[in-house]
């Protein structure tokens, strides 16, 4: 049995034995129930379907009034850019860790001071991870496993109790 009406606000089109219809509809609709949509729905350039958001032009702003949760019982939130796989943050084991996929690319920590774009930190994956600090490190206590390196160019030290003084060519060694 087909169906077909129009009427002032769009077409009904039914085939009640595949109990399938079609709406062509203008104006608002409202539902006082759930809309099940198998093939997807298309609102404006968005398509939402099973389970891919896909926006066809533009930027897409998720714009909430409380807290944006990403909550991944996988434990990874994954960083695409064009499909290629760039970074993700892992949550195995309960730890957060931030990782780099791409061969010798770095992990940048960047900020604002004073109104100025800075560059604080550059975890440098070519080398290791080897830690580049814009301006110094402040630490309370240290440990160096390997060489600890110091040039022309490096203020002296305290000469308190404990600390390492270094002024032009001195050099501390292990005997």
């Amino acid at each position: 049995l087909l169906f077909k009406q129009r009427t002032a606000y769009g077409i009904v089109d039914c085939d009640w034995s595949s109990d399938v219809c079609s709406f062509d509809l203008s104006g608002t609709t409202v539902s006082a129930g759930v809309v099940t949509a198998n093939a997807g729905v298309v609102v404006d350039n968005i398509t939402i379907d099973g389970t891919e958001i896909d926006l066809s032009s533009g930027d897409l702003t998720v714009d909430v009034a409380g807290d944006i949760i990403l909550d991944a019982d996988g434990g990874e939130v994954l960083f695409h850019d064009a499909t290629t796989a760039i970074g993700h943050v892992s949550m195995a084991s309960s730890n957060l860790t931030i990782k780099s996929l791409v061969s010798d690319k770095d992990i940048i920590f960047q900020g604002n001071d004073g109104g100025s774009g800075i560059t604080a930190l550059t975890l440098d994956m070519s080398a290791a991870g080897a830690a580049a600090f814009n301006a110094g490190v402040t630490a309370t206590t240290g440990v160096f496993s390997g060489i600890l390196k110091t040039d022309d160019t490096t203020a002296a030290t305290s000469t308190t109790d404990g600390s390492l003084h270094t002024d032009g060519g001195l050099s501390v060694a292990l005997d």
